[in-house]
C-alpha cells in the first residue's frame, strides 16, 4: 500500500491544484472537483512507485520551449505572437543552456541584458515566455521547480496620444494605402489582427458596418462606421478589387510601414497599438458611454477600458459651457 505524499490546495479561481513529489520525481496538475484530484494523485504514485513514471532526461531551455509551444502554445489564438518571441529567446546562449542550470542570476542577467535593446514590456513577455515553458517541464517530470526573476517595472498606464498636428502630418506623409489604413483604424479601433481578417463580404456599406469575425476574446463584433472610415474602406476596397480579403498588405508590413512613417517624420513614441488607443479616447471624447464605447472597442472589462482610455481635457470646454 503507498502511502498518501500528495499536496491538494484551492486555487483562487475555484480549482484544485494536486501535486505529488516522490523518489525526485513531480507531477502536477489542476481539477474542477477536490475528489478528482485525489484519485489522480494516488495513481500518480503508485505509477512512480512501479518506474511507470521517472525522471526524464534533461532537455536545454530551446528544447523546453518548443515543447511548450507544440504542446500547449500551438491550441491559443496568441500562436503567432508567442511564435515570434520564442524565435527571439533562441537567438540567445540562454536557450543552450539545460533547464536544471537555469537559475534566478541567469535570468536575471538575461534580462539586464535584453534591456539594453528592448522595451521593458517586450523583456516581460520574454520572462513570461521562459516561465511558462519552465513551469511546463515541471508538469512534464523534467524539473522540480522554476527560478523566479524580478520583472521589469512596467508603468500603470500608457498615455501616449497623437497631437492634432501629428495626426495630421501622418497622414499627409503616408503613401495613399497606409493612411487610409490608419484613418480606418482610428475611425474604428480594431486591433490590427482584426483589421487584416476582414473579408469584403463582413463589409456592409448600405448599413455601414463591418462584422468582426472570431475576434481576440472569441466574439464577433459589429462595429459601425463613420463617414470617414467608409470614404477609407472605399480606397482599400478598390485597391483589392481581384481579392477576397479587404487588405493585401500582411500584417508585418503594415506594422514596418508605420514605423518608417513615424521615424521619417520624428515621431518616436507611437506605436502601431497606440492607433487603437486614439480611436478610443476619440470615441469618448464624442460623448459616447462606457458600454457604447465597449460595444465599438470590444472591451470586455470596463476596468481595463478606463485605464486604456486618455481623454484630452480641452475635448471637455463644449459641454462645460452647455
Amino acid at each position: 500500500m503507498v502511502i498518501m505524499m500528495a499536496t491538494i490546495r484551492k486555487k483562487d479561481n475555484g480549482r484544485y491544484e494536486a501535486m505529488v513529489r516522490r523518489n525526485g520525481v513531480t507531477r502536477y496538475k489542476t481539477f474542477i472537483l477536490k475528489a478528482d484530484a485525489k484519485v489522480w494523485a494516488r495513481d500518480e504514485e503508485l505509477r512512480i512507485e512501479q518506474g511507470i513514471i521517472g525522471k526524464k532526461a534533461t532537455i536545454n531551455l530551446s528544447q523546453a520551449l518548443g515543447k511548450w509551444r507544440d504542446e500547449h502554445l500551438i491550441k491559443l489564438k496568441s500562436y503567432k505572437v508567442y511564435k515570434y518571441i520564442i524565435a527571439n529567446i533562441n537567438n540567445h546562449n540562454i536557450s543552450k543552456v539545460n533547464i536544471e542550470k537555469i537559475d534566478s542570476c541567469m535570468l536575471a542577467n538575461y534580462r539586464d541584458e535584453r534591456l539594453k535593446t528592448l522595451s521593458n514590456q517586450s523583456v516581460k513577455h520574454e520572462l513570461g515566455v521562459i516561465n511558462r515553458a519552465l513551469k511546463h517541464c515541471i508538469e512534464a517530470g523534467y524539473i522540480t521547480n522554476a527560478p523566479y526573476v524580478k520583472q521589469p517595472t512596467i508603468a500603470n498606464n500608457r498615455s501616449v496620444r497623437l497631437t492634432p498636428d501629428q495626426y495630421a502630418e501622418l497622414l499627409n506623409k503616408a503613401d495613399p494605402y497606409l493612411k487610409n489604413i490608419i484613418i480606418l483604424l482610428v475611425e474604428t479601433g480594431m486591433r490590427r489582427g482584426e483589421l487584416v481578417k476582414i473579408c469584403k463580404y463582413n463589409i456592409d456599406l448600405a448599413n455601414k458596418t463591418i462584422n468582426l469575425i472570431n475576434t481576440k476574446n472569441g466574439d464577433d463584433r459589429l462595429i459601425p462606421l463613420s463617414n470617414k472610415a467608409i470614404g477609407a474602406l472605399l480606397y482599400l476596397m478598390n485597391q483589392s478589387i481581384n481579392e477576397e480579403r479587404l487588405i493585401i498588405w500582411p500584417e508585418r508590413r503594415i506594422t514596418e510601414n508605420f514605423i518608417k512613417l513615424c521615424k521619417g517624420i520624428g515621431i518616436d513614441d507611437i506605436r502601431l497599438h497606440d492607433l487603437r488607443h486614439e480611436a478610443v479616447s476619440r470615441l469618448f471624447e464624442k460623448g459616447l458611454n462606457m458600454a457604447e464605447v465597449s460595444t465599438i472597442s470590444g472591451h470586455k472589462d470596463l476596468s481595463s477600458l478606463k485605464r486604456y482610455t486618455h481623454i484630452n481635457p480641452t475635448s471637455l470646454l463644449s459641454k462645460l459651457n452647455n
